[in-house]
């Protein structure tokens, strides 16, 4: 099955993303690797009016340890975490 039509928006910055998710009126969802949201979309389970794609938003691909925590990102990579 071929997922429903819908509007992409691929936002270099948070605030970008931000602003574009909050004039969505909760129609659109946000896009970072894809492996749970594609197969819904494919299989008509998901029909969201957009896609916020965030893999380009490199603030939120970081790891930092500060005050005895260590915090990992939303677009942080399995392999930054191995090395």
């Amino acid at each position: 099955m071929k997922p429903p039509r819908f509007a992409y928006a691929r936002p270099e910055t948070l605030d970008g993303a931000i602003a574009m998710l909050a004039e969505s009126d909760d129609t659109a969802k946000i896009l970072a690797g894809g492996q749970s949201l594609m197969p819904m979309l494919n299989l008509r389970v998901a029909a969201p009016a957009a896609l916020i794609d965030i893999n380009r938003i490199a603030e939120l691909a970081f790891i930092a340890r500060a005050g005895g925590e260590i915090r990992i990102g939303a677009m942080t990579r399995h392999r930054a975490l191995e090395v």
